[in-house]
């Protein structure tokens, strides 16, 4: 048991490298000034909160049940599907603005006179053979890329170290600190929400809330550095409008000038966890989608069955990628879904409607 609880925890640790580097600490930075880099240990003590809340609703998960599988176990049949339905229409979503950021991130950083379309199109596909096969498919290529991306995301901060300046790092502000915390505490929730949503209920105690301290306390302390390089690097006003702080960064540094187009290679492997989340989501919404209409899906299903309403992966594959081609088609407009539309939708789903949900859930389910 622990050990699955470890590949999940891995995977969307891993998958979160993909939002934190597009919003931190740009969003931070616009929000809080100077005290931007302090954001995530300021969010911190919320997680943590909603991390003990969630794990006392996971009680009401019967040994191997998901989520959405108790919603449809505990609420009436039709507000149970219309809520499944909600949530695959925010992951589905949510899918397509990654395609649409990481397409915009490719061109702006290796492929500047391309399209955004060719990269949509062809990581849609990508996801789409992912939310095909099984799930575990997803845990084991966190175990493999997952312990290299975070040592390479440890080797270019330790090596931005040497360039920070700290007087930029400076003042900081009780008000602004707390401003600067929202974009931390939009993925700390998101991530938590995420364990809660594919974790299954077990017969054992699980996790416990040390271990999810910890795990939460290391995270927010690799996002807090994060924010001190590319802050202490470029300034706060400089970082609240780069649109990729973190590539720039890389660009800049003095490690890679002996080293022709390392910085492509650093961009290439940002595109895994890019597919981890995007996999992640995709897999989310097919989910609910299919129970919602009445198709439970089955461990092992082939990647070429089309039997038990698996056409509706497919159709679930294509809404993504036209979101993707349609979101954002101008850059104020793709920063605008970046930094508020999407983080506002995510905190309302993660902080709002998904504990509400299991609220009602626990009220009407057996324990």
């Amino acid at each position: 048991m622990k050990r699955s609880e470890g590949k999940l925890n891995l995977l969307i640790g891993t998958a979160l490298l993909s939002p934190a580097l597009r919003l931190i600490p740009g969003s931070a930075a616009a929000l809080g000034g100077t005290s931007a880099w302090l954001g995530p240990l300021a969010a911190l003590p919320l997680a943590l909160l909603y991390a003990a809340l969630l794990q006392r609703l996971r009680r009401t998960l019967r040994p191997g049940e998901c989520f959405p599988e108790l919603i449809l176990r505990t609420l009436s049949r039709r507000f149970g599907r219309a809520l499944l339905l909600l949530f695959a229409g925010w992951l589905l979503l949510y899918t397509g603005f990654l395609l649409r950021a990481g397409a915009d991130r490719l061109q702006i950083t290796a492929y500047p006179r391309s399209g955004p379309s060719f990269f949509v199109l062809s990581m849609g596909l990508l996801l789409l053979t992912a939310a095909l096969g099984p799930f575990r498919s997803l845990t084991r290529m966190a175990r493999v890329v997952g312990p290299a991306l975070f040592l390479v995301l440890l080797l270019m901060l330790g090596t931005a170290a040497k360039s920070v300046d700290c007087s930029e790092l400076l003042p900081l502000g009780g008000e602004e600190l707390l401003c600067s915390a929202f974009p931390a505490l939009d993925l700390l929730a998101f991530g938590l929400a995420a364990r809660f949503f594919f974790s299954p209920g077990r017969t054992g105690k699980g996790e416990g809330f040390l271990s999810c301290v910890r795990r939460l306390g290391l995270f927010s302390l690799l996002l807090c550095a994060l924010g001190a390089a590319i802050q202490g690097r470029f300034g706060a006003a400089l970082s609240a409008r780069l649109s990729a702080p973190f590539f720039a960064l890389v660009r800049n540094l003095v490690f890679f000038r002996s080293l022709e187009r390392m910085e492509a290679l650093v961009v290439g492997l940002w595109i895994l966890p890019d597919f981890l989340l995007g996999g992640l989501c995709l897999q989310g919404a097919q989910r609910c989608l299919r129970l919602a209409l009445g198709q439970r899906p089955e461990e092992g299903e082939s990647r070429l069955d089309f039997s038990g309403g698996r056409l509706l992966i497919w159709l679930c594959g294509v809404v993504s990628i036209a979101l993707g081609l349609l979101l954002g088609r101008d850059p104020a407009s793709l920063q605008h879904w970046s930094r508020t539309i999407i983080p506002l939708l995510n905190l309302f789903y993660s902080l709002l409607v998904l504990p509400v949900t299991a609220l009602l859930c626990g009220r009407k389910g057996i324990p």
